[in-house]
């Protein structure tokens, strides 16, 4: 690839990628940008990334970055922060949130270790991944999507939150190096699920056979089971892994040692589990709290048991428990395949990918299906007959 660490793009006029005004009302700004490669190296700005989420109302978006960082699926990639900013006051060695317009976290696939020139930001519902105000998202985007490509990047896709469209024509071949195309995508995505004062008024606004599903599994397995909901679970790391062997769709061994770690070291985490008469854990649910939301990182039930529908169990105790605390609002990371998704509040996001122009990218796209698995998001969006794509 190229790119190492604190590799610096001063005074660069970015051409527009997104058909939205600028913050300047100008056709291109002059940014700078400075790259930053691998993980001790993200990491070491972790508190310029707090602080700087919490200025553009993104709290909690950075606060277990190097939790996620850790991530099995994240040490298979090399990540990458690239941090935007205005030339008159960057001064990198001593730079502040107030000095910047915002941050990328992506991320490039490797293959024996060596980067690809492949890139993809890590969340799908575009949320944490471009953090800047709402009106300069777009500009930090661009500057990210410029900076990798003009830097050897082969693929760059970066998916932010909102509705934005991209430009029908993307300037003269001579504002943009190398040679490329663009395509775009905009989905709905159910977010999160609204909670009210209460959890009968919550489950009101649920489904008919969704809230009579949550009341009636939690009773049955409350009479025959002799279930407790347990807010605050203390368990052993070995207890967990063979929990985790004995549940229905276990983990990798190496993910749900990275669950239990993350537990530990993840600020305000969430850990709680519903508990059998016998002592028996049948449910355990971890994620972590920035209020007023609950953030739901996973979900293990105890196989063998279907009857009694865990799954529905363990959310209506969350619901009832989240709400006895204040939060407004649960995401379940990743989405979840029970019924209450269909009374989540929905939200816009938006898939950019810039390609260069070359065989490797050619191919890339050509050979999308054998070479991500099936259920790589980069790779599906490179199939989707709904992304526009634009040469330039």
């Amino acid at each position: 690839m190229g790119l190492a660490n604190n590799d610096v793009a001063l005074g660069r006029a970015l051409p527009r990628l997104f058909d939205q005004p600028r913050r300047s009302g100008s056709l291109a700004i002059s940014t700078s940008v400075e790259v930053l490669r691998g993980q001790q190296a993200v990491a070491a700005r972790r508190d310029l990334l707090v602080e700087l989420c919490r200025r553009t109302g993104q709290a909690g978006a950075m606060d277990a970055l190097e939790v996620s960082l850790d991530k099995p699926t994240s040490r298979a990639k090399i990540p990458y922060l690239v941090l935007v900013g205005s030339p008159d006051t960057m001064d990198w060695d001593t730079v502040t949130a107030d000095d910047l317009d915002g941050a990328v976290l992506i991320y490039e696939y490797k293959i024996a270790g060596r980067g690809t020139g492949v890139f993809a930001t890590d969340n799908v519902n575009g949320e944490g991944t471009v953090i800047a105000q709402n009106y300069l998202r777009t500009d930090v985007a661009e500057a990210a999507c410029q900076t990798l490509l003009n830097r050897g990047a082969l693929t760059v896709m970066i998916t932010l939150e909102g509705k934005t469209e991209a430009r029908g024509t993307l300037g003269s071949r001579e504002e943009l190096t190398p040679p490329g195309r663009m395509g775009t995508r905009t989905r709905e995505v159910p977010r999160y699920l609204l909670l009210g004062d209460t959890l009968d008024a919550t489950l009101a606004m649920l489904g008919r056979h969704t809230r009579r599903n949550l009341r009636y599994y939690r009773r049955r397995l409350e009479t025959e089971v002799g279930a407790v909901f347990v807010p605050s679970v203390a368990m052993e790391r070995a207890e967990f892994l063979e929990f985790n062997r004995t549940s229905m769709y276990p983990a990798s061994e190496a993910i749900a040692a990275w669950r239990y770690d993350a537990i530990q070291r993840t600020p305000n985490s969430l850990f709680a589990g519903v508990r059998a008469r016998d002592g028996r854990w049948l449910s355990l649910i971890g994620g972590r709290r920035h209020s007023p939301v609950t953030e739901i990182d996973w979900q293990m039930n105890l196989a063998g048991l279907p009857r009694y529908s865990l799954s529905t169990v363990m959310r209506s105790y969350i619901l009832e428990h989240e709400i006895e605390l204040g939060i407004r609002e649960i995401v379940f990371i990743g989405g979840t395949p029970h019924s209450m998704r269909h009374s989540f509040v929905c939200r816009d996001a938006v898939d950019v990918i810039v390609q260069r122009r070359s065989v490797n990218a050619w191919l890339l796209r050509l050979l999308s299906r054998w070479i991500f698995p099936e259920k790589n998001f980069l790779g599906q969006a490179l199939r989707d007959k709904d992304m526009r794509w634009t040469n330039w």
